[in-house]
């Protein structure tokens, strides 16, 4: 992307950010790249519907956090809330929509092959959408309103989860998540511990 990363209009106008959007999504089409970075486009409410043509992209940033390798940045919060344009991308493994006001994670439910997705400071609740993920390593769940975990119950390849500063007690929906080595729950309303009692590998607990 170059010097044209983090241009102003991309962070003020919404057509502009949407248009750019478009612009890298058929320049990865065309190259046959694996990684789209969306995430210096702050105005874009909504992921163009020309994302479902790009098959072959493994790794899409649309957060908070820009992809390996571009400059760090300090743009405003993003707007993006719409994310239905991801729902066929099923060789999608990484999803990075952290800091969006993204709430509707339905869209990802058939995404088998997503293993890392990162929520955190979204305006999620509801975690029903990833019940079937069973492929999901990594998940960073911090700053929303989450409280039910339920969901999660059977995502046994799970190694790391951040629930910091959510609306979690009830941790029993973990108690079978035997490949967890990693679990933030600093913040929470969490009291009772025992659920993890199981959970041998689990050394990073943050609490």
């Amino acid at each position: 992307m170059g010097d044209e990363y983090g241009r102003k209009e991309w962070r003020t106008d919404e057509a502009a950010a949407t248009a750019e959007a478009v612009r890298r999504i058929e320049a990865a089409i065309a190259s046959g790249a694996t990684v789209l970075d969306f995430s210096d486009l702050s105005a874009m409410t909504r992921l163009p519907d020309a994302l479902a043509q790009a098959q072959g992209v493994r790794e899409i940033y649309a957060g908070e956090t820009p992809a390996p390798g571009s400059a760090w940045n300090q743009f405003a919060r993003r707007r993006l809330t719409d994310i239905s344009a991801v729902a066929g991308l099923t060789k999608l493994t990484s999803l990075n929509l952290s800091r969006t006001e993204v709430s509707d994670l339905s869209a990802l439910s058939g995404l088998s092959g997503l293993t890392s997705l990162a929520l955190s400071d979204t305006q999620v609740s509801d975690l029903s959408a990833l019940a079937g993920l069973f492929g999901l390593t990594s998940l960073d769940l911090s700053g929303t309103g989450v409280s039910d975990l339920s969901a999660l119950a059977g995502l046994s390849e799970l190694t790391s989860l951040n629930l910091s500063s959510t609306w979690v007690s009830d941790l029993s929906a973990l108690s079978c998540l035997f490949g967890l080595t990693s679990l933030g729950l600093r913040y929470t309303q969490v009291s009772d511990l025992s659920a993890l009692s199981a959970l041998s590998g689990l050394s990073g607990l943050t609490s």
